[in-house]
């Protein structure tokens, strides 16, 4: 249950969604820490939940942007999923056979 009110506020030119917090909400929300985005510029999350089917490299593997690193099985279709950067292969995170979720880590680039 949300325990604020979401508005959008229409403006000439502009539209900004809003929300609208009492005076002790606005203390507590000023009292709470915020959270950093993960960087996963150097990592190879998987599209979708499926199962990993077959991994193409191994740790320290040099491998060139648009290679394909690894296969995800989802819904009877197999997904190609390929390097979006060129560089070595710092960690693989899952082996064959390991369901995953989507957006989990497949492997890392160095």
């Amino acid at each position: 249950k949300q325990w604020y009110q979401r508005r959008v506020a229409i403006t000439p030119g502009s539209k900004r969604k809003v929300q609208i917090l009492t005076p002790l909400q606005q203390t507590f929300m000023d009292l709470m820490p915020v959270q950093a985005a993960e960087d996963t510029s150097n990592l190879l999350l998987s599209p979708m939940p499926g199962s990993v089917s077959a991994i193409s490299v191994a740790e320290g593997d040099e491998v060139l942007e648009g290679s394909e690193v690894a296969v995800v099985v989802a819904m009877k279709m197999n997904n190609s999923l390929k390097a979006p950067k060129s560089g070595k292969i710092k960690k693989i995170h899952v082996s064959v056979g390991d369901v995953v979720d989507g957006d989990q880590k497949i492997l890392e680039f160095e």
